[in-house]
């Protein structure tokens, strides 16, 4: 017998976890081509500079923490976020709440960044510290299951209760080793998502957690993180509400643009320095006559290739070195002296 899509219970009245679906989950064609398309765009660049996958996760530690906590209702916006993230500053008509949200998932995100690179299964110890990593300072049951029953906010699935939480999750973890590798990565890791969100582990926190745990499980697999953004959280709900009725292909396809989009983001840091590892300002300027704040007014001027990634301007030394060039050449004004 069947609670829900996802969760089904035996005679004996115990739930078990077992994805159901009404048709073969299938990703639309065109998208399932340019994801496979960009992903081998991106092994080939492999191993990635340090200093570029810094940078990334720079900027998708602010990014990721900003759409999350958006798509649960924090109203703190991208710069602000930063500006918590980064500089542990406090924005005036936020609450506490909205900040512990911004750091928490800020940390959260760094400990998945660490666990990508250990070679083992996910464990429940894994998701407990991502969930206390989430909660922390605003739940006093931060990485533990839950010990009650709770609704899903805008869904007509009903959780199963307290006593059958940690069985689910054990076979979760047992399905995505076992019976989910008949999958390719990206459907196996939205069945899990989504099936994750059914049992709904936690008193509170659960999607932040289960975003974090999809991401970890894609860097895993080799892709980078997903961005799902805050605009699309309409048609995140609706996705979701569908996958309860069995029908999985609308959030597959939502999914799929949001790892295309990682991709991109990805892709885009390889093309903008091919030869060479972005650095930040203070790490360049430090073995020339320049400055960090004269390399950024450089590049705010157009004069040196720059990016500016969670609040941080970085540059490549080839960038600076044809600067230089040019300066020697005649082919550019020399500005200011550089100190």
């Amino acid at each position: 017998m069947k609670n829900s899509i996802g969760l089904c219970y035996n005679s004996t009245s115990r739930y078990y976890f077992a994805p159901t679906m009404k048709h073969q989950p299938r990703m639309d064609p065109r998208l399932a081509q340019r994801i496979a398309e960009k992903r081998a765009a991106l092994d080939a660049r492999r191993p990635l500079p340090p200093g570029v996958l810094r940078v990334l996760h720079e900027d998708l530690q602010v990014r990721l923490t900003f759409h999350s906590n958006a798509l649960e209702g924090n109203t703190l916006n991208l710069r602000e976020t930063q500006l918590v993230v980064a500089h542990g500053l406090t924005i005036g008509g936020h609450s506490l709440k909205e900040h512990l949200e911004a750091t928490n998932h800020a940390a959260a995100y760094a400990a998945i960044v660490r666990l990508a690179e250990e070679p083992t299964p996910l464990t429940v110890a894994q998701m407990l510290e991502l969930h206390h990593l989430v909660m922390d300072r605003m739940l006093d049951e931060a990485g533990q299951f839950r010990r009650g029953a709770v609704s899903i906010r805008g869904s007509q699935l009903t959780p199963p209760p307290a006593r059958e939480v940690p069985g689910l999750i054990e076979q979760w973890l047992v399905w995505l080793e076992s019976e989910g590798q008949q999958y390719e990565p990206i459907t196996r890791l939205v069945l899990a998502h989504h099936g994750f969100l059914a049992v709904h582990p936690f008193l509170d926190g659960n999607g932040r957690t289960a975003r974090l745990l999809l991401n970890l499980l894609l860097l895993r697999a080799g892709y980078p993180p997903a961005l799902l953004l805050q605009e699309w959280r309409l048609g995140y709900l609706e996705a979701l509400a569908q996958a309860d009725r069995g029908r999985y292909n609308p959030l597959l396809n939502l999914m799929g643009r949001a790892v295309e989009s990682g991709l991109d983001l990805y892709l885009e840091a390889c093309s903008a320095a091919p030869d060479d590892e972005w650095v930040p300002l203070s790490l360049l300027a430090s073995d020339t006559p320049y400055s960090a704040a004269y390399l950024a007014l450089l590049i705010r001027k157009g004069r040196l290739a720059g990016s500016k990634r969670a609040g941080r301007w970085y540059s490549t030394r080839t960038a600076l070195a044809r600067y230089q060039a040019e300066v020697a050449a005649g082919t550019i004004p020399r500005g200011r002296p550089p100190r």
